[in-house]
């Protein structure tokens, strides 16, 4: 079974769906904590002025996931992905724009988070059953 099939699936189950919702949030509040990084603020910067950045931003995005996802220590994965991610729905909430870059990176973002919170969501019940 690909990725994508586990991930209807697990979406079935209400309880790990509002798991994910709820982790969403946890980690959107978390990032917008932080401080961007310098080449992220100013493609951000130049989007808000100019649409025609919007498709470096994609591209730098693409990257930071890429990088994220070769990291082998798993702190820091995790916390790349997850940077990553919230930065995606940031866009999409806040611009209509839409290109096959973006699409594809928000199935690939979507594609390293939800299995990452599934693991997170079943180690969370057997620590209850227990």
């Amino acid at each position: 079974m690909n990725v994508q099939e586990q991930i209807k699936e697990w979406y079935q189950d209400r309880r790990f769906v509002n798991y994910v919702n709820m982790r969403v949030q946890e980690e959107i509040r978390h990032v917008s904590e932080q401080r961007p990084d310098q080449k992220y603020k100013e493609l951000d910067d130049a989007f808000d002025l100019d649409d025609r950045y919007f498709v470096p931003l994609t591209t730098y995005l693409t990257y930071r996931l890429q990088l994220a996802k070769l990291q082998k220590n798993r702190s820091k994965r995790r916390r790349g992905i997850w940077w990553v991610f919230v930065q995606i729905v940031i866009l999409r909430l806040y611009t209509e724009i839409t290109t096959k870059e973006f699409e594809k990176l928000q199935k690939e973002s979507y594609g390293a988070i939800i299995p990452m919170l599934h693991n997170e969501y079943v180690m969370k019940l057997n620590r209850i059953r227990q």
